[in-house]
């Protein structure tokens, strides 16, 4: 019954209604009453396959390719800027350090994407207003992923003044309007890509709750019998972001000589000593910036020398400790990343080793709040390293991730977060074939065959993509709308 009355309510497109407002609201709300009525597909940070998570253009994707909405992730800047963005600490997507908050509005969006992607100068974070207005076109649903306490009145002040509130199907328990109606968690499928298997799609089905949350909303969309469209090509909006604007002063330029960053560089003897008391504890959060700061400048430069090499991997090995998270590690990754930039000739030696890393010293920074192996403590630098990775193509490389692929669950979780979807995705890079895709296609966890699934349907205009979902996952080819 489920499905036959999702059946009932296809994916609609953008609207664009004649008429007075009043008329165009109320067609929007019932619209919005038609998704929630329904089995309805949230896609979790956009489409993001398709575009850089937390984008317009990620949002955007998800409804041409059939979706009925986002789960977004709402920050704030320090003047008080609602934004879209994930991450606590901005450097693994930006180049900058910090958090979202420690920025005014027109600093952050100035700060270079570290992988734009597909959108390339016009990626940018957008604002909850303009995240909001597209939803608002397209009359689709949100599911609100609040990221830090204190936003509910901002937040429904918006929703107010857009007249949105039915548009929302999730929120933090802390939002206790009555206009909130959440529906119910039904599947999270992107979280072991089973959005691209068809048996777990109509598994799916068998399950209570009307919601279902994936990253590549194709497979579900064509179970819903939906039509829907490739994605755009264009832009959002086709101005320039900040960032791209400002390239050449978009970060601090500190011209200091080699001598002085090396200096910054090798200045770590406490690198090992766990801060304790709030004071010590900022003191030595600062020189572990200062240090992850001067790797950067490094990397900058261009200098090969081996000197410099040296010293980026000592401080990649002697990460510094802390038990605040936000620095643990920080001055490792930020080595870590310029030894790739600079095209080190042991990077992928030091990449392994940092991965399977499993340092007693850790305990001292562990926090006793989660329950989870020692080894997760150095995440800063194990989660950075396979897509550090796809810039060293070659024999080594392909070896360390056909390594990590044969672990067993335990020995991945023994040496920190499991990474096989990331393996899988670097190694896929770096020798994109048939045969490395066949391969992939046999092992034993879904994450990894579905990321092999969705890399063939990125390249299905390759005749080896297309041959092997043509052998292994021929539903598949049921995602490409003929232009």
């Amino acid at each position: 019954m489920a499905f036959a009355l999702a059946l009932c309510f296809p994916a609609a497109g953008r609207l664009s209604w004649a008429g007075d407002l009043e008329t165009k609201a109320a067609e929007r709300h019932r619209e919005v009453a038609q998704r929630r009525g329904g089995v309805h597909i949230i896609c979790h940070r956009g489409a993001v396959e398709f575009a850089h998570e937390n984008t317009l253009e990620a949002y955007r994707a998800a409804f041409e390719l059939g979706a009925d909405g986002n789960e977004i992730d709402i920050r704030v800047t320090r003047d008080g800027v609602l934004i879209c963005f994930h991450d606590d600490m901005i450097d693994h997507l930006l180049r900058g350090y910090g958090d979202v908050s420690d920025y005014t509005w027109d600093q952050l969006k100035k700060l270079p994407f570290r992988n734009p992607g597909r959108f390339g100068r016009h990626c940018r974070i957008p604002t909850l207003r303009e995240t909001f207005e597209l939803h608002r076109e397209y009359a689709g649903l949100v599911q609100l992923d609040v990221k830090r306490p204190g936003l509910v009145e901002p937040i429904s002040k918006l929703l107010d003044e857009l007249d949105m509130w039915d548009h929302v199907v999730s929120a933090p328990a802390d939002f206790k309007d009555p206009r909130i109606v959440p529906t119910r968690g039904k599947a999270g499928l992107y979280l072991d890509r089973s959005e691209v298997d068809e048996r777990a799609i109509k598994a799916a089905w068998n399950k209570p709750g009307e919601r279902i949350t994936l990253e590549d909303p194709r497979g579900m969309a064509l179970a819903l019998e939906r039509t829907f469209s490739n994605p755009s090509d264009a832009p959002v909006n086709d101005e320039i972001a900040d960032w791209a604007k400002h390239a050449d002063s978009a970060l601090p330029k500190q011209k200091r000589t080699v001598d002085e960053l090396l200096k910054v560089l090798r200045d770590a003897r406490d690198w090992n000593v766990v801060a304790t008391g709030s004071e010590a504890e900022a003191r030595s959060g600062e020189r572990i910036l200062s240090r992850a700061i001067a790797a950067d400048e490094l990397a900058e430069g261009g200098d090969r020398s081996p000197e410099i090499l040296t010293a980026l991997e000592e401080r990649v090995r002697n990460r510094s400790l802390h038990r605040h998270w936000r620095f643990c590690g920080l001055d490792g990754i930020a080595a870590l990343r310029a030894m790739i930039a600079l095209e080190a000739p042991r990077s992928v030696e030091v990449c392994r080793f940092c991965l399977w890393r499993d340092d007693p010293a850790v305990e001292a920074a562990r926090n006793p709040q989660f329950d989870s192996p020692r080894s997760w403590t150095d995440w800063r630098t194990k989660i950075a390293v396979f897509k550090l990775l796809e810039s060293l193509p070659g024999p080594a490389t392909e070896q360390l991730c056909r390594d990590y692929l044969a672990l067993s669950d335990e020995k991945a979780r023994s040496i920190g977060v499991p990474q096989f979807e990331n393996a899988a995705r670097t190694l896929l890079a770096i020798n994109p074939t048939e045969s490395t895709s066949r391969e992939l296609l046999k092992h034993r966890l879904s994450v990894v065959r579905g990321r092999t699934i969705l890399f063939c349907l990125a390249h299905v205009d390759d005749a080896w993509a297309r041959k092997v979902l043509q052998d292994e996952a021929p539903h598949a080819l049921k995602y490409f709308v003929t232009r």
